[in-house]
C-alpha cells in the first residue's frame, strides 16, 4: 500500500481521536467532579474549560487538519499523475 494512503489513514484515527476529545471535554467534569467549583478566569472551570475546547481548540484542530489533510490530498494527485504519465 502506498505511504500517502497510509497517512490518510492515520490522519484520518488521529483526527477523529481528537475531534472527539475536543467535543465530550464537558464530560470529564461529570466524571470527575471534584474538578467542579473551581474558577478560570472568573468563570466555574466546567463552562469555560468545555467552551475553550469546544471553540477555540476544536477551531485549531480542524485548521490543522485541514492543512494537513489538502497537503495529503496534493501529494496522492502527484502520484497519480506520475503513474498516468508513466504508462
Amino acid at each position: 500500500m502506498n505511504s500517502a494512503y497510509k497517512k490518510e489513514i492515520r490522519y484520518t484515527l488521529i483526527f477523529s481521536a481528537l475531534l472527539l476529545i475536543c467535543g465530550h471535554f464537558g464530560l470529564l467534569f461529570v466524571a470527575l467532579p471534584g474538578l467542579q467549583n473551581k474558577m478560570v478566569f472568573g468563570f466555574p472551570s466546567q463552562y469555560i474549560i468545555p467552551i475553550i475546547f469546544g471553540w477555540v481548540v476544536l477551531m485549531v484542530v480542524v485548521a490543522l487538519q485541514a492543512k494537513l489533510t489538502n497537503d495529503l490530498d496534493d501529494e496522492i494527485e502527484a502520484l497519480g499523475d506520475s503513474s498516468e504519465s508513466s504508462k
